[in-house]
């Protein structure tokens, strides 16, 4: 196992972004390099704890993450229509949902009960309703749809029986209907039923997602160059510096510069998977394959938004978009991936004489 790889790779996009950044939010270049340095100071530290005994500090996290939400939704700052956030000496925006996909895969990980047992499933339920609850209410959909896919693996990724999980199923498509009808916005609805029907709202709701698309498209093989982006400089695409920041960098750095990102995400997600395959815990195992999802899930679903393949849903791409919440909950997160590959040993090979 290589343990400097996973760092080379978080290394790898936090340059991209910073050039990126540089380009079309210059402004804004030298707080996420902030954000970045922080992070990976973050990164080194956690990464030497052991598993196990981050496992032991489940419950406070997910206590504080939870309380950290509630505080966000009756004080946070509500900006763009994608969420609360907690002003920190009106510096730094955070936004605790980010921390909320590691806190509760830690307290699933850490039941006692068993996850086929029904008691232990309506806990595990139970744990995970609360955050997407609060998640969902400030209201954030993209982070919501993240963290019920992320933390709900940890229950597909156990013994459970198959009626269990048609259970679960019916329960999925019980709680879509219920939030389509009572929970989700006008404008969160008007960017499904936009994306469906994307002449019905050339100038609204559709709009972003077509500005996407040209910069993405006119960056063609090899690019417009650094700094020559005209969708994203001439700020006609929306939210270049976050949501939209893959179709900015595909603007300038072309083809070539996207399927370099891509295969970043791939090497990375590769590795977790693999770290996981390795490691002797189940727990680690279960923890490894939660994060690969996740990771799967933010950058798949926000690289498919921005080339017109799935709806707006406002989430980031990892490492990659502007924001110190996300940067620094997934280097917490990575960290954790770093500390199960440096106690796994590699196993032992039998020589034939």
């Amino acid at each position: 196992m290589k343990h400097w790889l996973l760092p080379a790779l978080m290394i790898s996009l936090a340059l991209i972004s910073v050039l990126t950044l540089k380009s079309v939010a210059p402004e804004l270049a030298n707080t996420q390099t902030i954000f970045f340095i922080i992070s990976f100071i973050i990164f080194f530290f956690v990464s030497k704890i052991e598993f196990e005994q981050l496992l032991r500090l489940s419950l406070p996290i997910y206590i504080l993450v939870n309380f950290l939400l509630i505080v966000s939704y009756l004080f946070g700052v509500f900006t763009e229509k994608t969420g609360r956030w907690i002003p920190i000496f009106n510096i730094f925006n955070a936004q605790p949902s980010q921390l909320a996909i590691p806190a509760t895969i830690f307290v699933l990980l850490i039941l006692k009960q068993p996850l086929n047992n029904l008691i232990g499933l309506l806990k595990a339920l139970l744990i995970i309703s609360l955050s997407a609850i609060l998640i969902l209410i400030e209201p954030d959909l993209g982070t919501t749809l993240v963290y019920l896919i992320s933390t709900g693996s940890i229950i597909f990724l156990s013994d459970i029986s198959w009626k269990k999980i048609i259970m679960l199923i019916g329960i999925s498509v019980i709680g879509i209907i219920f939030s389509w009808m009572l929970v989700l916005k006008p404008y969160q609805k008007q960017r499904i039923t936009s994306f469906i029907n994307s002449k019905q709202d050339l100038q609204g709701s559709s709009y972003n997602a077509r500005q996407a698309l040209i910069a993405a498209g006119s960056g063609q093989l090899l690019g417009k160059g650094l700094g020559q982006g005209v969708q994203s400089h001439l700020r006609f695409l929306p939210e270049r510096q976050t949501d939209f920041i893959f179709a900015s960098l595909a603007e300038e750095f072309g083809f070539i510069g996207a399927i370099v990102v891509i295969s970043l995400y791939v090497a990375l997600i590769s590795f977790i998977i693999i770290t996981g395959r390795k490691t002797s815990s189940p727990l680690a195992l279960r923890y490894c394959m939660a994060i690969a999802i996740m990771t799967t899930m933010q950058a798949g679903i926000n690289i498919s938004m921005n080339i017109g393949i799935l709806p707006i849903t406002g989430l980031t791409l990892p490492l990659l978009s502007y924001g110190g919440s996300s940067i620094l909950s997934l280097s917490f997160m990575f960290a954790v991936i770093q500390s199960i590959a440096n106690q796994t040993q590699p196993k032992a090979v039998l020589h034939l004489s």
